[in-house]
Parts: C-alpha cells; sequence; structure tokens
C-alpha cells in the first residue's frame, strides 16, 4: 500500500518516503477472525495500522473478565508507543473479524533516519490525540457507579445529543467494566427515567442537563 495512506506519512516528499522503506521492513499480514496480533507482556518492535477489518484492544482483569480498552474498525495505527520505547504490551490485541495490518518493523529506526520535520509533528499529533482519547477513557471508568459510567461515555461521545453505538452490547459492557445484563439493565431504567431513548444503533439523549446532574 502506499505509506502516504497514513496520517504520520502523508506529508513526505517522495525522498523521505524512500529513505524509510530503505531502513525498515514493512509487510503486510492477514489475520482470521479471533488471531492474536500481540499479547499482554510481549516486547515487541512493531507499529501496526489496520487497513481493513476489525480490531479489538483489550485487558484480562484478576477475575477474568476481558476490559475493552478500544475497538479498531477503520484504518488505525496502533502499538507505535510500545515499539518506540521497547516496553512490553500493557494490553492484548486479536482480530475480531478478518482483517489485514499492515506491520512497520523496526518502527524506531525511522527516527534514526534524516527525517522531516513534517513527519516529527505528524506523530506528535497522533500522540496528543491518543492521550487525549485514553484520558476521556480513564473519566468513564473511574465513575463510581455503572449509571454514571454510562452518562459519562454518553456525554463524550454525543454530538447533537445523538451517540452512534458501533459495537455490540457485549462489547460496550467490556468497555465500561460491567455484564451484558447489568448495562442492558441500566439502560432499560435509564429509558423509563426518560434520559434517553434507545435505537439499534445510537442512543438520543432526551435531557442533556439532567445527565450532567447526574455526574
Amino acid at each position: 500500500m502506499n505509506l502516504r495512506d497514513i496520517s504520520i506519512f502523508n506529508n513526505l516528499s517522495d525522498e523521505d518516503l524512500s529513505c524509510i522503506r530503505k531502513n525498515v521492513n514493512i509487510e503486510e499480514k492477514l489475520y482470521k477472525k479471533g488471531e492474536q496480533i500481540f499479547r499482554v507482556g510481549e516486547v515487541a518492535s512493531h507499529m501496526y495500522y489496520l487497513i481493513e477489518g476489525s480490531i479489538l484492544v483489550y485487558k484480562i482483569d484478576p477475575n477474568g473478565k476481558r476490559f475493552i480498552i478500544k475497538k479498531l474498525n477503520k484504518p488505525s495505527i496502533f502499538g507505535e508507543v510500545y515499539s518506540y520505547l521497547g516496553e512490553p504490551f500493557d494490553f492484548s490485541a486479536e482480530a475480531e473479524n478478518d482483517s489485514k495490518v499492515l506491520i512497520i518493523n523496526d518502527f524506531k529506526k525511522i527516527f534514526e533516519t534524516d527525517v522531516s520535520k513534517e513527519f516529527l509533528q505528524s506523530y506528535i499529533d497522533l500522540l496528543s490525540k491518543k492521550c487525549l482519547q485514553l484520558s476521556r477513557t480513564n473519566q468513564i471508568t473511574s465513575q463510581s457507579t455503572l449509571r454514571q459510567k454510562i452518562v459519562k461515555y454518553l456525554i463524550l461521545n454525543q454530538e447533537n445529543s445523538k451517540v452512534s453505538i458501533d459495537h455490540s452490547r457485549e462489547e460496550w459492557a467490556d468497555i465500561l467494566a460491567t455484564t451484558r445484563p447489568s448495562l442492558s439493565r441500566e439502560l432499560s431504567n435509564m429509558i423509563d427515567d426518560g434520559l434517553i431513548t434507545l435505537s439499534d444503533k445510537s442512543i438520543e439523549i432526551e435531557d442533556i442537563e439532567r445527565l450532567k446532574d447526574i455526574i
């Protein structure tokens, strides 16, 4: 694939891209549904880029409960911080569906070349956006009650009082660190309380000020 399709490379010159290709090994790999891309504790030097398919990034708590950190279902970069630092992964990743992934081996070597400032700026922008997303995730999971977690999730992800849901009820429960029955029960209670209305793939917030009062 064309490296310029990846956000951190799209402003680079032909000379920069040629230099990168000479210094790192780049390959495409197809992961079958359920196949592990990496596991918690592994150390890898790779940066990954999801070309097509769907990836679940998750952790397993001491009780065996899976907690989904993020679901990737569109072209996305992942694993770049751990590959740069040479640190073991704090989470695991697996293909939710058959997925095509671009792997840039020895990713850190790019920074040892005469790389342009445009690449460095793009990389900093990527890290900044991911830090913001992590902060928002922490805001959700740090809430005391399940209703507060749901409300925080809705407020952070709403647009014009509507929240699109692009994952299953079970996956959403994993994101909120709860069970599917508990999530369904609380959503029903919130509907009965007139806080939200629920459709197949979206949630409509009836009164956002009432939701804000909950947290």
